[in-house]
Parts: structure tokens; sequence; C-alpha cells
């Protein structure tokens, strides 16, 4: 039972950090309806930022499902939901808009956080310790 409280405590402070990872939340208009954004480039520093604000995301998020059978896959959705509400509250702003290409900016930092927290991240639990760890292996 602590481990379920420990993982609901870790996803609930990865939601509750979403927005202060997330910069630029407020919209500077009024709210209404839903629009896309389709004048964003994708070689901006926006897109950078979304990258480097959704690793540390994924990573919690492949953590979080390490005893699973696909820790990545499950780590990159956990990782993407910030970016997702981030985007949905970008597409309801009247002066911006819902940014596939900054999702996917977000998709791929989480990505990057899943499989590093996987490959990078050693954790074991015996009767009577915890180690936390680096591993380093040199096989694929």
């Amino acid at each position: 039972m602590a481990l379920v409280s420990n993982r609901g405590l870790c996803a609930a402070v990865l939601l509750v950090a979403s927005a202060a990872a997330h910069a630029g939340i407020d919209c500077s208009g009024s709210r209404g309806g839903f629009r896309f954004m389709t004048s964003d480039s994708w070689v901006d520093t926006d897109k950078l930022e979304h990258f480097g604000a959704s690793v540390p995301f994924g990573a919690l998020g492949g953590w979080l499902t390490r005893d699973t059978d696909h820790p990545i896959i499950y780590g990159t959705l956990i990782g993407t939901v910030p970016g997702l509400a981030k985007q949905t509250f970008d597409g309801t702003c009247r002066t911006d808009g819902f940014s596939y290409k900054d999702l996917f900016a977000d998709t791929f930092g989480a990505l990057t956080g899943a499989w590093l927290a996987h490959w990078a991240l050693i954790y074991s639990r015996e009767p009577r310790s915890r180690t936390i760890g680096l591993q380093y292996d040199n096989t694929f």
C-alpha cells in the first residue's frame, strides 16, 4: 500500500509542478472558443523550452512505471500530460492557440526523459535496504 501512495504522491507533484515548469501559461487576451496555432516555427527557442521542461516529467513517469513491461511508453505518456494540458489551455486563448509543434516537442522531451530514466537509473529493493544509483551498461 505504501508503494501505491508513494506513486500517487509523485503523480500529484508531477501535475502540480506542470504549471511552474511550462512558463507563460497566462493568456494576455480574453478566452473563448478553441483555435489552433499555425504560424509557429519548428525551429524556435520555444520548442527547446518545451523539450527541456518535459524531460523531467518523462523521467518521473518512467520512474513511476519502472516495474511494468513498458516503462518508456508509459513514462512518455505520463510525461506528456502537462504539455497537453498547457496546449489545451493555450487553445482557449484568443491571442494564442493549440500548437501541435509544441506538443511534439513536449512528447519528444518526455520520451527522452523516460528513456534516460530507464537506461541510467537503478533501483533495488532488498528486505532491509533500498539502493538507488546510476547504472552504466555498454550494450543496448
